[in-house]
């Protein structure tokens, strides 16, 4: 069995923590860490709640649901969350991966959660995703219950492995340039860390991460009224392709219909992004100044480096879907161009030859057609030296 237990608020070091203690009791596996926590600088403490243990359940349940056991809680949790989580939330999981089986949640009682807070809030990744949400949702929103008045960063997973060096050196740059855009926007923002990542192995670390991102928004219920979550994939696209991602992405196999059951008496998670394909989100915010000198999607870009490298997947589509939009100067000075030029054939004929295999590159060459913009034909191909050479016409 897996026990949750020792719910608490405490400050050490300049950092307020909400924690507690996790146990795997009788288990032929060995717990990765005592505690799972949450962090904020200690001028936030006031965000966190110590009434639910709702942070926590969720990765609780899953590494119940990964061995094959059931999950204790020595406390109280949202009866909403706990309904969904014993009715519906298990299935989708159990459909997401045949190595998950259901679970039993063991709880002392439901708290008592009164709508309280008043922030509306979206995470900021500087990603196309996350500027997209931000774009619709503070720059264009005019009604103020549903315009965002916060963003938030994570630290659980999406910037590398728990405890290593380069991590929390990525994490930090990423900070600064969410800081950068939080500033021009006058928005707060609100830098969480946590060891939820502590929890992951590579086989189940897409899966952990999400289950994160979800935990970490849960965590602030004290002050979070309704919270955008960016999803990456549009409906069309989950129905087309999303049985191609199971065992290993879970957002992409069930954002749209799993985060909506994500939900207490006092926050609303809301999935944004799914009305969008990513080729319409890069549309979206390709004339928005901020997009211009802050996007960063890059994969292979590390540490302080703030330059996306135009050669790596997600530089390669997204420096496309511009090309097309006939936006590409805009952002020459984030992205190396030169770079993406250099590769653009080989990528043009890739995305040709694999569009029914990945939704991303099926989104770019619909938007080619869309355009009237010229992508190589097979006949006018051939291949030297492992390059896409292109017959001039």
């Amino acid at each position: 069995m897996i026990e949750l237990s020792g719910l608490r608020k405490y400050v050490h070091d300049g950092a307020a923590r909400l924690e507690a203690d996790i146990k795997f009791i009788d288990m032929p596996v060995a717990c990765p860490a005592e505690t799972i926590y949450f962090e904020v600088d200690e001028d936030c403490d006031f965000v966190f709640s110590t009434d639910t243990y709702d942070a926590f359940v969720l990765v609780g349940l899953y590494l119940a649901m990964y061995y094959h056991t059931d999950l204790r809680i020595h406390g109280n949790i949202s009866k909403k969350l706990y309904k969904n989580l014993t009715w519906y939330i298990q299935k989708i999981l159990c459909d997401f991966s045949d190595k998950l089986t259901p679970a039993k949640i063991f709880v002392d009682g439901f708290a008592t959660l009164i709508p309280s807070g008043n922030v509306i809030g979206a995470g900021i990744s500087c990603g196309v995703d996350s500027f997209s949400t931000i774009y619709d949702r503070f720059v264009r929103e005019d009604d103020p219950d549903y315009k965002i008045n916060a963003l938030f960063i994570f630290n659980c997973g999406s910037h590398g492995g728990f405890g290593e060096p380069h991590t929390q050196i990525t994490f930090k740059s990423r900070v600064k340039r969410a800081l950068a855009v939080a500033d021009e926007l006058d928005l707060p923002l609100v830098v969480v860390d946590s060891n939820l990542h502590q929890f992951r192995d590579e086989e189940n670390k897409n899966t952990v991460l999400f289950l994160s991102f979800y935990s970490c928004m849960l965590s602030m219920q004290n002050i979070i009224r309704r919270y955008y979550y960016s999803s990456a994939c549009s409906y069309q696209s989950i129905k087309k392709f999303g049985r191609k991602p199971r065992h290993y992405d879970l957002a992409i196999f069930c954002d749209s219909y799993l985060l909506p059951l994500i939900q207490t008496e006092r926050t609303e998670l809301i999935i944004d992004g799914c009305q969008y394909r990513r080729v319409d989100k890069v549309k979206n915010i390709s004339d928005w100044d901020i997009a211009q000198k802050y996007l960063n999607v890059c994969l292979i870009q590390k540490g302080a480096d703030s330059t996306n490298c135009g050669k790596c997947s997600k530089c390669l589509r997204t420096l496309l879907t511009l090309e097309i939009l006939g936006k590409l100067e805009n952002f020459s000075n984030i992205f190396d161009v030169e770079a993406y030029k250099k590769d653009a054939d080989n990528y043009k004929v890739h995305s040709l030859m694999h569009l029914d295999e990945e939704i991303f590159l099926k989104e770019n060459v619909d938007l080619a057609n869309e355009m009237n913009f010229p992508m190589p034909v097979k006949h006018n191909c051939y291949v030297l030296d492992n390059r896409v050479m292109i017959v001039e016409q």
